[in-house]
């Protein structure tokens, strides 16, 4: 069998699987959803600095960040690892406002507690909220120009914070924001600027969420997950 050969029977599978999927995108439902992505910031550099081995430990030291962080809450999904990094959704923003405060700390406590220059522990989140289709795939996965917006934002490097807030998110729970302020305020908006937003047919508005780190009022609706 020839080399063309292999390539044409390729062809012919993604062409047979392109009218099917035209057909199954219409069919999909939209979710509205809120959707967050934390990244472990440096991993690569890591791996390439301290080695494989270290950077597989460190990498677990994350993961099991997230699945401790969320684990109290039933309502939020943990669908996706990339790399050194997860995707997770929720129908709302207060799970994974607490989540992402949480994992935040987090961080800066094991930087705290075992970092060095050789063990860097810092993380990175986002969170954005919009319309996305749930795909039929072998593990959930979600399509959607509110998902595009997010990785767009997740690109930012901040020098303030770690946290980022899509302006979409941030609309939508201004009150549910104030009463978090004395953990993090939200900045302005602000404009992702060329080349990052320059592919998307909308301009992308984010704010930062800026660390407080004030003692946290007793409200009955913070972090009832961990109550029960």
């Amino acid at each position: 069998m020839s080399f063309a050969l292999y390539a044409s029977k390729i062809q012919s599978e993604v062409l047979a699987q392109r009218d099917g999927a035209a057909r199954a995108y219409r069919d999909y439902p939209d979710s509205n959803l809120y959707f967050c992505m934390v990244d472990l910031a440096q991993s690569s550099n890591y791996r390439i600095a301290n080695g494989p081995e270290l950077g597989y430990i460190r990498g677990e030291s994350f993961f099991t960040s997230v699945v401790a962080a969320t684990r109290p809450y039933a309502s939020v999904r943990v669908f996706k690892e990339i790399g050194d990094a997860v995707i997770m959704c929720c129908p709302e923003m207060r799970p994974l406002l607490e989540v992402g405060l949480l994992l935040s700390q987090v961080a800066r406590q094991l930087a705290f507690v075992a970092g060095d220059q050789s063990y860097p522990f810092a993380i990175r989140l986002g969170i954005e909220f919009g319309v996305a289709k749930r795909l039929d795939r072998r593990h959930e996965d979600y399509l959607g120009e509110c998902v595009d917006r997010l990785a767009r934002i997740m690109s930012i490097r901040s020098e303030r914070t770690n946290f980022l807030l899509g302006e979409q998110a941030f609309d939508l729970n201004r009150k549910l924001l104030m009463e978090y302020a004395s953990l993090c305020t939200p900045s302005g908006p602000l404009q992702l600027g060329l080349p990052e937003g320059k592919r998307l047919q909308e301009q992308v508005i984010y704010r930062e969420l800026l660390p407080q780190l004030g003692p946290l009022p007793e409200f009955n609706d913070f972090f009832v997950a961990w109550k029960k």
